[in-house]
């Protein structure tokens, strides 16, 4: 029965007042201008309000101007100094995963010898009580040290590129995701075992982790910080009617719909209202997002230092998405902004979102009629924005979500110290 108990409660009192944890990216989660540097740095953030955090992330000439926001935050950089990523190397690193039958996602990274020694250096000199691993990349180094591992996935790659190879035009192209789809998944059911937790956004990503073998896996979802918005008002009087797109131009699938948008949208929406206006904002345009804003009514801002200010002056989000994973913190953004939003429903899996109540979804072919729908009625409008901006509150604040990731690293130091204990109980 003792034995039982340890493995429940665990021995609280043989916890550390103060544990560390050594925490690994594949990239400085800041500036915040990406979901993936949001929910990186918003855990780890959470996490160092009960833990000593030291993270090991590459940092590319010029970004050690940024390590002091992270620092602010309570998160103690171990750098790993790397040169700018060269197309040689990257040619080298697509050469090298086809040679090892892993994924290139994770050799196209930077130098993984290098993050290892640091990892290394770190464990031998701090002796961490928990290794965080971000993201697929991260799981690489697992083997590391002897403590526990807390998994933290923003979504399921190979669910990712899987979508992107059934909706690529060119078969030879095609034929390599899918390959490249199913090394991700032998990556991932290799990863969800190493680790004595798996952390995912969705209630659907953990699912999959769990059937992957995961030994246990806790819901973290992604979240905003409400405050940042809370001056937003609900109704826009503003004129003409702005909608708006956000997501980082370098990838493939924010491409496909901001075009979706300008040129297959925007046209219809404006035979109902002719003055209708599309923003799109989003680091690294390409030359052909670029273009788009040659066309009238169309604005491209590329990278804006701060997106509240455009919420504030949009009328609704459009979110034409069909691949993806995780969950879409730029909805999460545009419900605490009290933005009304139509997303297809690709676009806003793995919220507690519901269609009518908290925002419109619409397939591709009605998002035009959904759009135009938010914009002429304002009653259904501020119904919208106002569920929405309670269900963030209640259920995406970051603070909260910090307690929760809190509390589930907690849980694996419990397990841990009670496995222990057990140990020297039998040896004994």
């Amino acid at each position: 029965m003792r034995r039982f108990a340890l493995l429940v409660r665990g021995p609280f009192h043989r916890l550390p007042a103060r544990p560390s944890i050594l925490a690994i990216t594949s990239e400085l989660p800041w500036p915040l201008d990406r979901g993936g540097h949001l929910r990186s740095f918003h855990l780890l953030r959470g996490l160092a309000a009960d833990f000593d955090v030291r993270l090991v992330a590459p940092i590319e000439p010029g970004q050690e101007a940024l390590v002091p926001a992270l620092s602010a935050a309570g998160i103690r950089v171990c750098p790993v100094r790397v040169g700018p990523r060269r197309a040689p190397i990257e040619t080298l690193r697509v050469f090298r995963a086809a040679l090892t039958r892993e994924p290139y996602v994770l050799f196209r990274r930077h130098d993984r010898a290098s993050v290892r020694h640091t990892v290394s250096v770190q464990v031998a000199i701090n002796r961490p009580d928990l290794l965080y691993l971000d993201h697929l990349d991260s799981a690489l180094y697992a083997d590391t040290c002897r403590v526990p591992a807390i998994l933290d996935v923003h979504n399921i790659y190979s669910a990712l590129v899987r979508r992107t190879a059934d909706e690529q035009p060119n078969p030879i192209v095609g034929q390599y995701l899918r390959g490249e789809a199913r090394l991700l998944e032998r990556a991932e059911r290799r990863a969800a075992t190493r680790a004595a937790l798996v952390t995912a956004a969705s209630d659907e990503d953990c699912a999959y982790y769990q059937a992957s073998g995961a030994g246990r896996v806790a819901m973290v979802a992604n979240g905003v910080d409400c405050d940042a918005y809370a001056a937003l008002p609900l109704i826009r009087h503003s004129r003409p009617p702005v909608i708006l797109y956000v997501g980082t131009m370098s990838w493939g699938p924010n491409v496909a719909a901001a075009k979706f948008l300008a040129l297959d949208v925007l046209p219809r929406i404006q035979l109902r209202l002719p003055d209708a206006r599309l923003r799109i904002i989003g680091r690294d345009p390409p030359p052909e997002i670029r273009a788009l804003a040659e066309r009238p009514n169309i604005d491209v801002t590329g990278a804006v230092p701060d997106v509240v200010p455009h919420l504030g002056e949009a009328h609704a989000l459009a979110v034409p998405l069909e691949s993806g994973g995780g969950t879409r913190l730029k909805i999460l953004e545009a419900f605490a902004a009290g933005l009304p939003v139509v997303s297809t429903p690709v676009g806003c899996e793995g919220l507690r979102a519901e269609h009518g109540v908290h925002l419109l979804v619409a397939p591709r072919e009605r998002m035009a009629q959904a759009l135009v729908t938010v914009l002429s009625n304002r009653l259904l409008a501020y119904g919208l924005a106002e569920r929405a901006r309670s269900l963030v509150r209640d259920h995406y604040d970051w603070r909260s979500i910090g307690m929760v990731a809190r509390r589930e690293a907690r849980a694996v130091l419990r397990c841990r110290s009670a496995a222990r204990e057990l140990q020297m109980q039998d040896a004994g």
